[in-house]
């Protein structure tokens, strides 16, 4: 007997936000959502689930220049800035747009529309500015450090750089859990009795929670 979808549907939407891979979802919906005396899921049965949520995978959006064309337009007067990485991280974010992991549809875009920013930044003729900040707590900088993961351990840590004061400095097995940076950030600001005005960070999915709860602040 297969688990109702209405039962498991937030889980999996939840899970799919944060890029989760279809078995990496499926065995978190077994090992902690689905009574397996009762119900079954196999990963066949899974997708068609998936699929019936509307959450479809690269392959199946198959986007193109075209496709994601408006989107591109968008991020740029939001992001003009930003990377094709960057870019990559913020269709899905902000548009749902799966596009494919070698980033051939963003890239391809961006030589069509954007030849003399892609020709700068291959000849490294873009310039670099200095780091500024108006004072202590316009801006507290989050970032990971995952060179020590292959012993188990991940390091997460928030500092102000005008000052230089590490807000915090977390060692777990995870780092790329939106929660668990959000937790880091809210157990700070709880601690100071403040927070600050901006924050900086890569545009990974790990920093997602801390970005609009912060905005929501």
């Amino acid at each position: 007997m297969i688990a109702p979808i209405a039962d498991v549907e937030d889980v999996i939407k939840r899970l799919w936000t944060r890029r989760k891979t279809d078995q990496e979802i499926l065995n978190a919906l077994l090992t902690r959502h689905i009574d397996t005396a009762k119900y079954g899921l196999g990963i066949t049965r899974f997708r068609k689930m998936r699929k019936a949520l509307g959450l479809l995978g690269t392959r199946q959006q198959g986007h193109t220049v075209d496709s994601i064309s408006d989107a591109m337009v968008q991020l740029r007067c939001q992001y003009p800035k930003a990377g094709r990485h960057e870019l990559h991280h913020l269709l899905f974010h902000e548009h749902g747009i799966r596009a494919s992991r070698s980033i051939r549809a963003i890239e391809d875009w961006c030589h069509q529309w954007e030849p003399d920013l892609v020709r700068a930044r291959r000849k490294h003729r873009l310039k670099r500015k200095r780091f500024w900040a108006a004072g202590v707590n316009d801006m507290w900088c989050v970032d990971q450090h995952d060179k020590w993961k292959r012993f188990g351990l991940a390091l997460h840590t928030g500092m102000d750089p005008f000052s230089g004061k590490i807000k915090w400095l977390k060692v777990w097995w995870t780092n790329n859990n939106p929660r668990l940076i959000f937790r880091y950030y809210l157990e700070c600001i709880k601690k100071d009795e403040y927070t600050y005005l901006i924050t900086q960070s890569d545009p990974g999915s790990e920093n997602f929670c801390l970005a609009k709860g912060h905005t929501f602040i």
